[in-house]
């Protein structure tokens, strides 16, 4: 933290709430990821040792991060995503309520192969169902953790601050002045589509530029992939990865924004985008259409014609672009905020003490 993914962003707003609530806050991470020991918003962060392997290194940073949490004699231990949390029961035996937040199904992932998918298949069951109380952030995974294991699940999504509008500044550097570029702001993973989207960009007739806003570990073949896709396009803007004021800026001033995932959890970046009063387009999976709740536009997963049919759509149609700005800003201001969010957590985790 602060830099990551929508699981450092959930436990950075969630666990700075109940650091100021009162509650001792230990976050565990992975040392090359950027963090340092200490205190950050008042959580305590420990760094952890792992080998820099894409395929191990998080299980055995959550092994020594679950051995580093039982010394640390906390009330709850909480595992985020299903693949860390199958060393769930080691706390459990150890007398410490244990708690695991599914963050999606880790195993469509697009980042595994069979081995790797056939592994988290396995380890999805123990996780499941060894901890005392498992949370879920959309009700697409509430019903998978029902239907696929029979446990009942806490629905508690992610989610958003008010939005903080800024004027075009720090934007202008990439050559950008407002509404005058589409916005995709994810992890450049394969699941999020950035290639989907590049393709259908660069099929389009217009004078927008579409700004890619993203990074992440171990992807150097498929960056290299997304600028081969751009052929240098000059209309398309490659910026890393964006936090604090330049991603404010870059959501107060977009044309539009598009999110072309193929697995989602519940996407924060799409809520971001909506309560910044954006219109979103998405691809259609189920997490997406829980997220937009048909205030914004989709297209099908995977199809680049049909999201360049979309974006053509909008691009030629203002007036629909303005048409679902309000409502989208309205909805996820009104359900999805973070300190309601953390207020959940802080009556959930009490209840769980309880039992």
């Amino acid at each position: 933290m602060p830099f990551g993914g929508g699981i450092e962003k959930y436990t950075e707003e969630v666990g700075s709430r109940l650091a100021a609530k009162g509650h001792d806050i230990v976050v565990y991470t992975m040392t090359h990821y950027g963090a340092r020991s200490g205190i950050y918003k008042g959580m305590k962060i420990e760094t952890i040792p792992t080998v820099r392997n894409k395929n191990l290194e998080k299980m055995v940073a959550a092994f020594i991060a679950t051995i580093k949490s039982v010394r640390e004699f906390s009330d709850i231990v909480h595992f985020h995503a299903f693949g860390p949390a199958m060393f769930c029961m080691i706390p459990k035996l150890l007398g410490r309520k244990v708690v695991v937040q599914g963050h999606g199904i880790e195993w469509q992932r697009s980042r595994w192969g069979f081995t790797g998918k056939t592994f988290l298949k396995l380890t999805e069951y123990p996780s499941v169902k060894v901890p005392h109380a498992v949370t879920v952030v959309s009700k697409v995974q509430q019903r998978y953790v029902k239907e696929t294991y029979n446990r009942e699940s806490t629905f508690i999504p992610t989610g958003v601050n008010p939005p903080t509008i800024e004027r075009p500044d720090l934007i202008r550097r990439y050559g950008l002045e407002g509404n005058d570029y589409i916005l995709f702001a994810a992890r450049l993973v394969r699941e999020k589509g950035a290639h989907y989207l590049i393709d259908a960009f660069r099929r389009l007739r217009t004078n927008l530029k579409l700004v890619i806003a993203g990074d992440a570990q171990h992807e150097e073949p498929y960056k290299a992939t997304l600028h081969s896709l751009a052929n240098a396009d000059s209309s398309i803007r490659f910026i890393g990865f964006a936090t604090g004021r330049l991603l404010n800026e870059l959501f107060s001033n977009a044309f539009a924004f598009v999110l072309p995932s193929e697995i989602e959890g519940l996407s924060t970046a799409l809520l971001e985008a909506m309560s910044y009063g954006n219109c979103c387009l998405a691809s259609d999976i189920p997490e997406n259409r829980e997220a937009l709740c048909d205030h914004g536009y989709y297209f099908s997963s995977g199809d680049v014609d049909d999201l360049s049919k979309k974006l053509e759509f909008l691009v030629h149609n203002p007036a629909a672009v303005e048409a679902v700005k309000h409502d989208a800003q309205k909805y996820v201001l009104e359900n999805y905020l973070w300190d309601d969010i953390a207020a959940r957590f802080e009556t959930f985790y009490e209840e769980i003490l309880k039992k």
